[in-house]
């Protein structure tokens, strides 16, 4: 390790508390509370609901958590690219790609070893898609945003979620290359009419779209992988279950918007902004408390629930569980520490020195 790479650590240290945007952490804190509630289906394996209250968990989270939460994580994944290459050319002078390269190669890593446990993470295409698309970060901003919603609609229209994130990502890049935050910012200190006027629409569009996919869904209880079979018709529920989940997909960034501007206006009150205090410290542990959520559901899975049918309420409950638990951990440990446990890690490994963990005693 040499010494220009210990000042390039030094150099592009977290954001002071004062400068930092929280409200960029409590965006992500809160694209983290849905996740667990979605992956662990394909965990778990949970079967097709059998009770009123699995089916009436199946249709929360089909209208207000698949495809929403994911949306938000993969559009700040982009903004982030961004971010991190933008920040590293104010301070050095240009773009440090090699850092940022070798930033995603660990990445690639993190998620590569994910997928053997959890098959349907998505950090691995993260750090893949984040490589590809490194020269559109010399690409005008139109031209961005013109790839990530001509890409985001053509892959919509498949309803397959995989194939958005690319275009989420570019989408990203170009909210960063339009200076999004600057404008949020700048919006959370004027009068809350800026903000009414994205959040008035996107609550008018979320009802829309619950309610077409209300209309849409099937009556009878869903199962919870949805497959066709070559050579055979559907059945007229799960027709209507590939129906949904492509309006899901399709609508995830309009409801995704209306819930970022809710936590916007929320965090202008008092109470609000108690509230959404938690989300900062567990948005800031991001990468750890997504790993952690995967290693919680399948140790508890192995080691506690082995005997226990798998339904959607218990599955619900073991989530929502994991979720309280790591927002206070988050908290405790943001409290001695500068960064979560892997994102500490990752830091070494991008700027290949050895980075101080602990806050110095004046940041207590």
């Amino acid at each position: 390790m040499h010494a220009g790479q210990h000042d390039a650590a030094t150099r592009y240290r977290p954001a002071l508390e004062k400068t930092r945007l929280h409200f960029l952490d409590q965006f992500r804190g809160f694209a983290l509370l849905g996740l667990p509630f979605v992956n662990v289906l394909g965990l778990w394996l949970i079967d097709t609901p059998e009770t009123a209250a699995d089916y009436w968990l199946q249709r929360g989270l089909n209208f207000f958590v698949e495809a929403r939460f994911y949306t938000i994580f993969t559009f700040l994944f982009g903004l982030g690219f961004y971010m991190f290459l933008s920040r590293s050319a104010t301070m050095g002078g240009k773009p440090r790609l090699r850092l940022y390269i070798r930033r995603l190669a660990i990445l690639v890593l993190i998620g590569f070893i994910h997928q053997q446990y959890q098959s349907g993470e998505a950090l691995f295409y993260y750090a893949v898609v984040g490589l590809l698309t490194v020269p559109l970060y010399w690409a005008p901003r139109r031209v961005n945003l013109l790839i990530g919603l001509a890409g985001f609609v053509l892959a919509a229209v498949t309803g397959v979620k995989l194939l958005t994130i690319p275009f989420l990502i570019v989408l990203g890049l170009a909210a960063g290359q339009y200076r999004l935050l600057d404008a949020i910012n700048k919006g959370l200190r004027l009068r809350l009419r800026s903000l009414r006027m994205i959040w008035i629409p996107s609550l008018l569009g979320t009802i829309l779209a619950i309610g077409i996919m209300w209309w849409v869904a099937p009556s009878e209880p869903m199962p919870s992988f949805l497959f066709e079979v070559a050579g055979e018709s559907p059945s007229p529920t799960m027709e209507a279950a590939f129906t949904l989940a492509h309006i899901g997909v399709a609508t995830g960034p309009l409801v995704s918007v209306f819930y970022l501007s809710s936590l916007l206006m929320l965090g202008r009150t008092r109470v609000g902004a108690k509230m959404l205090y938690p989300l900062q410290a567990y948005g800031r542990m991001a990468l750890t408390n997504y790993i952690g959520q995967t290693v919680f559901l399948v140790g508890i899975q192995r080691f506690m629930l082995n005997t226990t049918p798998t339904t959607y309420a218990v599955s619900s409950l073991v989530s929502l569980g994991i979720v309280i638990f790591q927002i206070i951990a988050s908290q405790v440990w943001m409290r001695w520490f500068q960064y979560g446990p892997l994102e500490w890690l990752w830091r070494c490994g991008t700027y290949w020195t050895l980075v101080p963990i602990r806050k110095q005693t004046g940041d207590l």
